[in-house]
C-alpha cells in the first residue's frame, strides 16, 4: 500500500510537529521510520535514485552507506534528496548519522560529548585507541536494558526504541522472527555467476562452506562484526543485521547480556546458562545433542526464535532436501503454517521479536502435520562461541 501523504507535505508535516518529542532534541522524522512500502513513489523514487538506499536498507537502520555520512558529507545529489524528504542539518546529523561521522573535538563542541560519555563511551572508545575490543557495556544492550538515564542520553543523539532496537521493517509472512532468506538455501550449483562471485570473492565461501551451513568463517560472526567487505557482500546476497544474526549466526557469537526477553526466553528455554554461554565452558545443555525430533514443542519454538529448523538444526547439506526440478527448498517456505508441535506460547509474557506471538506470519496458529524424519543430530562445540557485540553497534566507519 503507498502513503497516502504525498512527498511535497512532508516538510510540512515534519515543521508542524512538536519540536521535541520524548526528550528528543529534534522533531521526529516520521518518513524514515516508515516502511519502504508505505512511502509513495515519490518518495521511493528519492531515497533509492539520490539516496541510494534499497527498499532492505531502508527498512533496517544504520546500515546504508548514506547513513554514515554527517549532513556535509553528503553530495549535493544527496542533499537534495534529503531536503526533498524534509530533512535538515540537524535532523540528518542526529536521527540518520548520529553524529558518528563527527571527531571527538568537535562533539564537545557541539555539546554532545555528554551523551555518549552517559552511554559509556570515553575519547578513547571513539578513536579506537581504547583496549583492544573494549567497548562501552551499552553497545550489548537492548532499549529495554538501559537504565532511565542511560535512555535519556540516547535520546539526545537522536536515538529511541525502534531505532536503538534496529527494528526491522521488513515485511514477514513466515512464522520465523525475520523473513526467511530463501536465496541462501540454494545448493551452489544453482547458483548463478554473479552470485557465485559475490560468495567467493567477498564473503570467502566454497561450495562445500556454502551448501554446509555454518562451517563458514563468516557465519561465526555476526552481521556487524563481519569485514567491511564480507559485510558488503552479505548486503549484495540480500543480508541485513537480522537475517544474519538470526539464520546465519543464531545468535551463537552474542554476548550473554545481550539476550533480552524473548532471546533470553529461547536460550533459557534450551537449557543454555550463562556459564554454559562461557567461550571456556565444556559444558553444553542437553538439547544441543537432541535430533529435532526429540525436541520439546517448547524447545522448537525457542530453536525457531533463533531462526532454526529441521533441516539446519540436524545440520544436512543444502543439497539434501532442495528440489531441483522445481528449484526451490523442500524445508521451509516463506509464508507456510506454523506445525502444530512449535509452542509459541512460551513468548507470551515477552513478545517474539518485537512482536505479539499472534502477530508474526499471516497464518502462525494454522497447524500442519509437518513431521520430523531425520535421524542425524547437532553438535555444538562451545569453542564456537565467540562472544562479539552487534545489535546496538555503533560502527564508525
Amino acid at each position: 500500500m503507498k502513503s497516502l501523504t504525498p512527498i511535497s507535505t512532508a516538510a510540512a508535516i515534519l515543521a508542524s510537529l512538536p519540536a521535541a518529542q520524548a526528550s528528543l532534541p529534534y522533531a521526529k522524522p516520521t518518513v524514515r521510520f516508515t516502511p519502504y512500502s508505505r512511502l509513495d513513489t515519490t518518495s521511493q523514487n528519492i531515497v533509492e535514485d539520490k539516496l541510494g538506499y534499497s527498499e532492505a536498507t531502508w527498512n533496517n537502520f544504520g546500515i546504508a552507506r548514506v547513513e554514515k555520512k554527517r549532513w556535509t558529507s553528503l553530495t549535493s545529489n544527496e542533499r537534495d534528496g534529503a531536503n526533498l524528504l524534509g530533512f535538515t542539518e540537524g535532523t540528518w546529523d542526529c536521527f540518520i548519522n548520529h553524529y558518528e561521522d563527527f571527531s571527538w573535538e568537535e562533539l564537545a563542541e557541539k555539546g554532545i560529548t555528554q551523551h555518549y560519555e552517559g552511554l559509556g563511551w570515553t575519547q578513547a572508545h571513539w578513536e579506537h585507541t581504547a583496549e583492544a575490543g573494549a567497548i562501552p557495556y551499552t553497545e550489548a544492550r537492548w532499549w529495554g536494558q538501559l537504565t532511565d538515564t542511560e535512555k535519556r542520553s540516547a535520546n539526545g543523539i537522536c536515538f529511541f526504541e525502534d531505532n536503538w532496537d534496529k527494528k526491522d521493517m521488513n515485511p514477514n509472512p513466515s512464522f520465523f522472527p525475520h523473513p526467511l532468506p530463501n536465496f541462501r538455501y540454494r545448493p551452489w550449483n544453482e547458483l548463478n555467476a554473479v552470485t557465485q562471485n559475490v560468495a567467493t570473492n567477498m564473503m570467502n565461501y566454497t561450495e562445500d562452506s556454502w551448501n554446509n551451513l555454518g562451517t563458514s568463517l563468516a557465519e561465526k560472526n555476526t552481521f556487524l562484526n563481519l569485514g567491511t567487505e564480507q559485510r558488503a557482500g552479505a548486503m549484495e546476497l540480500g543480508f541485513y543485521t537480522h537475517t544474519w544474526d538470526c539464520f546465519m549466526n543464531h545468535y551463537i557469537s552474542y554476548y550473554w547480556s545481550s539476550f533480552h526477553e524473548d532471546l533470553k526466553v529461547a536460550i533459557e528455554t534450551l537449557g543454555w546458562t550463562e556459564s554454559m554461554w562461557s567461550d571456556e565452558a565444556e559444558l553444553s545443555p542437553a538439547s544441543e545433542s537432541k535430533p529435532w525430533s526429540d525436541l520439546t514443542p517448547e524447545e522448537k519454538a525457542a530453536a525457531t526464535r533463533l531462526c532454526y529448523f529441521e533441516e539446519i538444526w540436524n545440520g544436512q547439506p543444502i543439497v539434501d532436501w532442495y528440489d531441483y526440478d522445481a528449484g526451490m527448498n523442500t524445508a521451509v517456505t516463506t509464508d507456510g503454517p506454523l506445525p502444530k508441535d512449535i509452542d509459541l506460547d512460551i513468548f507470551e509474557t515477552t513478545g517474539y521479536a518485537g512482536k505479539a506471538p499472534g502477530d508474526v506470519g499471516a497464518s502462525v496458529y494454522t497447524a500442519t502435520g509437518l513431521g520430523s524424519s531425520s535421524s542425524s543430530y547437532r553438535t555444538a562445540s562451545s569453542s564456537v562461541l565467540a562472544l562479539v557485540l552487534s545489535i546496538g553497534a555503533f560502527l564508525l566507519v
